[in-house]
């Protein structure tokens, strides 16, 4: 990890994501992490989740609330510490059955080769709606 460049990192991260290696996913954030969800009351994963425990929640909320069908990072731009990711997914809501298709854009900070921080950009209307009975 030492010699990766912030774009390798951010691209390990989601290739350890796609592989299901979550141990490997989560040994590339700080442990004062902070990531940025919109779309809090109505997308249980949504809000500001501050530190390592809180994003680990926020990771088994997400497993335990949707079933990912596609999950396609298509671009990476980076700019000194900063390196960010458009993207789109297709996901079934599991209390619904009900499906949304979102192109979404994650902004990672980093700080010593270890994300620091995390914005996400989302539509967070169409996944509301797919998480409504």
């Amino acid at each position: 990890m030492d010699n990766l460049s912030n774009t390798e990192i951010i691209q390990q991260v989601y290739r350890d994501f796609a592989a299901g290696n979550m141990q490997s996913v989560l040994s590339y954030f700080d442990s004062n992490i902070v990531w940025v969800r919109p779309g809090e009351p109505d997308i249980p994963f949504a809000g500001t989740f501050k530190g390592f425990e809180e994003m680990q929640k926020m990771f088994a909320v997400i497993q335990g609330t949707i079933r990912l069908k596609s999950f396609a990072p298509k671009k990476f731009c980076s700019n000194d510490n900063t390196v960010v990711v458009t993207g789109n997914d297709s996901v079934e809501v599991i209390a619904t059955g009900k499906f949304y298709n979102s192109d979404w854009v994650q902004a990672f900070t980093l700080r010593d080769k270890k994300i620091i921080h995390v914005q996400v950009y989302m539509d967070t209307l169409a996944i509301a709606k797919a998480f409504q009975l």
